[in-house]
């Protein structure tokens, strides 16, 4: 695989500043570049990726965060590609859990010198993610974080955007199912379900893995406003786990039917598969 085709977005904190910059080390060692886009939001990205999956292209080559990397993921899955992962992201969370630093250069050296490898993917509501999909705070924040104040503050941008849901949010009832047996009824504020290892900049579970065909479970049952703000400190620091009120588990399918704020209903199911290859 000489040759590749890299594409980065608007949308990503620095996806499109990586594209030039990490073209141009791929060239320098050895990589020709056969096609070099800069897309303006994921939908765009998807395409590409599709034309250059149909085109026989066989290392295409994403430059861009969690949000471009997970896009990346769903046309490449049970297709004779790879993926090369040039962070340039926020948060850089999926390029963590393969072993990437969050710089240009380790994505550049990974793809140059790395090895090629079937990871897992996630499925919920039939689409992939790599690395997390949440319900509740966290998809709320995720959702309504805007691109500038990411550019401008980093991962700091979640945490000024967190200040009035942490204030305002509301819990929601829920009922998981594990691998179609076990079931549990819970009442949270937010539930994070990760395919990858990485949570922002730290493991969800001391042992979640991509290539263990499972799915990390984590969610806190601590219905105060105070205990909410706990749960998030305590994700930023890492230490979820440890809190008295949290619960966590592993499990190749889960299945989780919530109740929102204005009494609708939605169903989630999330699954660990392994379609894909991915280079690092």
């Amino acid at each position: 695989m000489r040759e590749a085709v890299i594409l980065g977005g608007h949308e990503s904190r620095h996806g499109a500043q990586g594209v030039a910059a990490a073209a141009k080390m791929l060239t320098e060692r050895g990589i020709r570049i056969v096609e070099s886009h800069i897309v303006r939001d994921r939908i765009a990205l998807r395409k590409r990726i599709k034309q250059a999956v149909k085109s026989g292209h066989k290392l295409i080559i994403v430059s861009g965060g969690d949000g471009a990397q997970t896009t990346a993921v769903g046309p490449l899955a049970h297709k004779d590609a790879v993926l090369g992962v040039i962070p340039g992201g926020t948060g850089n969370s999926f390029a963590q859990t393969l072993g990437i630093a969050p710089t240009v250069e380790a994505g550049v050296d990974a793809i140059v010198n790395g090895k090629v490898a079937r990871v897992d993917l996630g499925c919920v509501n039939r689409k992939y993610f790599a690395n997390f999909s949440t319900i509740g705070l966290t998809a709320k924040v995720g959702a309504t974080t805007p691109h500038w104040l990411k550019h401008f503050a980093g991962s700091f941008a979640y945490a000024i955007t967190a200040i009035k849901p942490l204030i305002s949010e509301r819990p929601f009832k829920c009922t998981v199912t594990l691998d179609k047996k076990k079931k549990k009824k819970l009442k949270t504020f937010q539930i994070v379900i990760a395919n990858g290892r990485y949570f922002g900049s730290k493991p969800l579970l001391p042992d979640a893995s991509i290539t263990d065909g499972k799915l990390s479970f984590f969610t806190t049952t601590g219905l105060s406003h105070f205990e909410l703000v706990r749960m998030y400190f305590a994700v930023a620091a890492g230490n979820q786990i440890e809190l008295p009120d949290a619960e966590y588990f592993s499990a190749k399918k889960s299945k989780s039917r919530h109740a929102i704020s204005i009494s609708s209903q939605s169903t989630a199911t999330t699954a660990a598969t392994r379609p894909p290859r991915l280079g690092w």
